[in-house]
C-alpha cells in the first residue's frame, strides 16, 4: 500500500501549548461530565455548583463570569438548579435589586461528594504523571493528556461504567471508543438475559 506523503512544512499540533492545553482540557472535561451526569446534573449545573461551592452567595453576572458564559446562561442554568433543589435564590444585603445565588444543604451535599471524586481522580493523574515532568509546560500538559486518554486513563471498562452510571442521557456530548460501546452493549445484553430468565422462572412458579 502506497503511503500517503506529509508534507516538510508539518508540525506537531501537540508541540503548541494552545492546542495541548485545550486537549488536556477536553479530557477533563470528560471525566467531570460524566461524574456531573452520573449524579444527576449536567456539565454547565456542575460548573455553577462548584463555583457556589466556595461558600460566597453571587449575583447571575458574577456567576456568568466565573463559568466562562452570558449572566443571562447563568440565570437559566441557576433556574434549573433551583427546581432540583439545589440552589436558592436570596436578597443581596446591600442592593435589592439584586438577587444572590446560594447552594441549599442537598447542593452542599453534591458538591462534597463530587469534589471527593474528583481529588481522587487528579490524584491519581499525579500519580501517573509521575516526577518527570518534563522541560517545558508543553511536555508537562501533553504527559497529562495522554495519561488522561479521554478522561478515563485509557481504561474502557472503567469509561463504559462511568457512562453506564449516568442519570442524564439525553445531553452526552462524549462519544464512547469503540471498546467501550462494545462493553456497553454486552452489559446491556447481559441485564436484558437476566430479566429474561427472571421474567420465566416466575412465570413458572403459577
Amino acid at each position: 500500500m502506497t503511503e500517503i506523503e506529509r508534507d516538510a512544512r508539518g508540525a506537531p499540533a501537540t508541540d503548541r501549548l494552545n492546542y495541548t492545553a485545550y486537549r488536556l482540557s477536553r479530557a477533563l472535561d470528560r471525566f467531570t461530565e460524566n461524574l456531573a451526569l452520573a449524579h444527576g446534573v449536567t456539565l454547565s449545573q456542575f460548573l455553577i455548583l462548584q463555583v457556589l461551592g466556595e461558600g460566597l452567595p453571587l449575583s447571575n453576572a458574577q456567576l456568568g463570569r466565573r463559568t466562562f458564559v452570558s449572566a443571562q446562561a447563568a440565570h437559566l442554568v441557576a433556574n434549573e438548579l433551583i427546581d432540583l433543589g439545589l440552589v436558592e435564590r436570596g436578597n443581596h444585603p446591600t442592593n435589592r435589586r439584586v438577587r444572590l445565588v446560594k447552594l441549599t444543604e442537598s447542593g452542599w451535599d453534591l458538591v462534597q461528594r463530587c469534589g471527593q471524586e474528583l481529588q481522587r481522580h487528579e490524584r491519581r493523574l499525579t500519580a501517573a504523571v509521575g516526577e518527570d515532568l518534563g522541560n517545558s509546560i508543553v511536555d508537562v500538559l501533553d504527559h497529562a493528556a495522554r495519561e488522561l486518554a479521554g478522561g478515563y486513563f485509557g481504561d474502557d471498562e472503567a469509561e463504559a461504567d462511568a457512562i453506564s452510571r449516568r442519570q442524564i442521557t439525553s445531553r452526552p456530548r462524549h462519544v464512547p471508543s469503540r471498546l467501550a460501546a462494545n462493553r456497553l452493549r454486552s452489559a446491556g445484553r447481559d441485564a436484558k438475559d437476566a430479566s429474561d430468565s427472571g421474567d420465566l422462572a416466575d412465570g413458572s412458579a403459577d
